[in-house]
């Protein structure tokens, strides 16, 4: 075949044709190798921007979370606050933050910050194409607050021991006395004219006008005082008289036979007596007396008893009765002051001393089941080596690596937690007063213990104060004052003469036996309403720098709604009154949130008793107690591994005296899966400590946290 050639003409056509297409070639690839190296470029930056936008929003979280779970509008403020610091403000820029509290757990809050992060070398290569040169981000950070943990109650008190006391037997005797006149001092309620007139003989008087003109007084203080009627099982009432001072007829006409009719009242006026009456009143200034001295039997058949005679129960009520032909409706009567006095007898044992162990009276009726251990604080002028390990400016510094002052020592007591679900709250406090009792023979002491732990007797101040949290409970610069105690308890050298509690180590104090906050009830306050509340105690830095002294006392909380509560908040020094045997107590409340975790329990100053001791700590997991494996370290250069016991003591002394003992307890993921309520328990979570002991009394400082707690980021929302 003949090959054809190309002609000159033919080639170099062709040779244009492919000159043509390689400059555009050319110009394609430089664009392409530079938008990507733009893309790169804008990619880094884009990266850099969302890093910035992400840790706006978790330091946003982490800022509001604190506020929450109670005080959500200012959780929100604090958080969008937080994310504009770090550059992010709704509405600049294309921006839009935003706070959200989780509807499934009220302790976390996520930020979500949106907003566009432009690109720069890139849009030239936009301008071309037509793409955009920005990208919108959005970045979520999400943070959840933890309160400190609960410890040592799930119960509406906290901190009631082993009570030991003398039980006094001998012969009886009878006691009678009478609480003297009292007035009213209440709230009166009816339609005679400036009722309260009628609480002190001072020339001003109430008045009633009309026939049937009613008035009903209360508030006579008959369960108050030094003469009140004694709160005693062995009560007689044997007399209730009602004085009307100072009485007289008022205006003209008709008086043959103006009077007054009276009635007392048990129940808070739902049931009232048989009526007395003054009898004919005159125009002259006189004194009526109603009922007698000796008997109740004038008032009708109700039998009387403690109960009657509060301010809320115990009513007198008076008539007015004119408007007859014997008494002319112009007439009037005015009284100055209105008396009741109530005589009583009552039966006492004595002599004979029989040691018992008997439980604390609750302020509702009834008693309370002991917890294992006392609320306690040591004063400033004392030594940590005795248990607490921060109120007491002092340490021993005869044991290795130790100074003469305490290392931990805070100036701020201890705090403990009330939670009041509804209106009408009461927190008291049990033996809030420092007392001196003896010994109970078995190394501890009667009663609540009170005691010196050396030197002198100094005196002693307790500070009691209570504040609202106003949900806000890792914030207390907010807090508000609701209550002290102020000087109540203040310098108290005292002791227990009475021999209930045993024989005082030191004599010549004076005697409070009969303190009305000795073995008693002190109220803290009354009326609260719904909220969280922190009880501080603390000892005074000025009058306690010279004493060494431990004051121990009991916290008991009510209200209106389910489950009032009080209990120790993140740490407590408690105060062991032990007996031979095993002794149990609460420990802490762990959720089943903190399933995976690490409980760390921080133990200060253990074993401080006589022959061997071993201590066991008890999970509730799987609706049962059982004891739990963990590992501890001591400062003392001890350590334990994959144990469930510690022996804090034998024959010898305490191992662990003045010492700080770390335990890590690892919660196993499927921790509360299958329940953490074992039967007894009212609550879930409740972790418990058993203390095996031959006798004695312990002081201890007890901490538990979850590590990770308070504040922290939830990785993955």
């Amino acid at each position: 075949m003949k090959r054809i050639e190309p002609d000159s003409q033919t080639v170099a056509h062709r040779r244009r044709d492919a000159d043509g297409q390689v400059l555009p070639l050319f110009a394609l690839t430089v664009f392409v190798i530079i938008g990507m190296a733009a893309l790169v470029v804008d990619v880094a930056w884009f990266w850099t921007n969302q890093q910035e936008m992400q840790k706006a929003a978790d330091a946003g979280a982490l800022a509001g979370a604190v506020y929450l779970p109670g005080d959500v509008p200012r959780a929100y403020s604090a958080a969008t606050a937080e994310a504009q610091k770090n550059g992010y403000i709704t509405g600049i820029d294309g921006v839009t933050v935003t706070a959200a509290q989780d509807p499934s757990n009220h302790r976390r809050l996520s930020v979500v910050i949106t907003g566009p992060v432009r690109a720069y070398f890139a849009q030239v290569f936009c301008v071309i194409t037509g793409c955009t040169h920005q990208i919108t981000e959005k970045v979520t950070g999400t943070a959840e607050f933890t309160l400190p943990v609960p410890m040592g109650s799930p119960q509406n008190y906290y901190g009631v021991g082993t009570y030991v006391y003398n039980q006094l037997t001998t012969q009886n005797h009878d006691n009678t006395g009478n609480t003297g006149w009292q007035s009213e001092g209440g709230t009166p309620s009816g339609t005679w004219s400036s009722p309260a007139n009628a609480a002190s003989q001072d020339s001003r008087y109430t008045t009633a006008s009309s026939n049937n003109d009613t008035q009903d007084w209360n508030g006579f203080g008959l369960q108050s005082g030094s003469s009140s009627v004694p709160n005693d099982p062995t009560l007689v009432v044997n007399g209730l008289e009602v004085e009307l001072k100072r009485i007289q007829l008022q205006g003209s006409g008709t008086s043959t036979d103006c009077n007054l009719n009276a009635q007392v009242s048990w129940n808070g006026g739902s049931t009232w007596s048989t009526v007395q009456n003054s009898g004919a009143l005159g125009n002259g200034m006189s004194t009526v007396t109603l009922g007698s001295a000796s008997s109740t039997s004038a008032w009708g058949s109700h039998s009387w008893s403690y109960g009657d005679f509060s301010n809320s129960n115990f009513r007198v009520r008076l008539v007015w009765l004119n408007g007859t032909a014997s008494c002319a409706s112009t007439r009037s009567v005015r009284l100055d002051q209105l008396l009741v006095r109530v005589s009583y007898t009552t039966t006492t044992t004595t002599t004979t001393s029989t040691q018992a162990t008997g439980s604390v009276s609750s302020p509702a009726g009834g008693s309370l089941t002991s917890q294992g251990f006392w609320a306690a604080v040591i004063t400033k002028g004392g030594n940590r080596a005795n248990g607490d390990q921060y109120s007491p400016y002092n340490d021993t510094a005869s044991i290795s690596g130790h100074t003469s002052t305490n290392p931990d020592y805070s100036p701020l007591g201890y705090d403990y937690t009330v939670i009041l679900p509804g209106g009408g709250g009461q927190v008291k406090v049990f033996d809030a007063t420092f007392c001196e009792t003896g010994s109970n023979g078995s190394g501890g002491d009667m009663g609540a213990g009170d005691h010196w732990i050396g030197g002198s007797p100094n005196g002693v101040t307790t500070l009691y104060t209570l504040w609202n949290e106003n949900n806000t409970p890792y914030d207390t610069s907010d807090d508000t004052l609701v209550a002290s105690s102020g000087n109540t308890f203040a310098n108290q050298i005292q002791a227990d003469y009475s021999g209930v509690m045993g024989t005082p180590a030191h004599s010549g104090l004076t005697d409070c036996s009969t303190d009305p906050y000795h073995n008693a009830w002190y109220t803290l306050s009354t009326g609260l309403p719904a909220g969280r509340y922190r009880v501080n105690v603390n000892t005074s830095s000025s009058s306690n720098d010279n004493t060494n002294a431990e004051n121990m006392f009991s916290l008991w909380v009510t209200s209106s709604g389910a489950n009032p509560q009080v209990y120790g908040e993140g740490k407590m020094a408690a105060y062991t009154n032990l007996v031979s045997g095993n002794q149990l107590f609460y420990l802490a409340q762990i959720g089943q949130e903190n399933a995976g975790k690490t409980m760390e329990i921080t133990l200060f100053d253990p074993g401080d008793v006589s022959g061997n001791a071993y201590l066991r700590i008890m999970s509730p997991d799987g609706n049962a107690y059982n004891y739990a494996t963990f590992s501890w370290t001591a400062d003392n250069g001890t350590s334990g591994t994959n144990v469930t016991t510690i022996q804090t003591a034998s024959s010898g002394g305490s191992y662990f005296n003045d010492r700080v003992i770390t335990i890590d307890v690892n919660l196993p993921s499927t921790y509360g899966s299958s329940g953490l309520t074992p039967p007894g328990e009212t609550q879930p979570g409740w972790w418990k400590i058993e203390y095996q002991v031959s006798g004695g009394n312990d002081t201890t400082t007890w901490q538990v946290a979850i590590r990770g707690s308070p504040v922290h980021l939830v990785v993955g929302h």
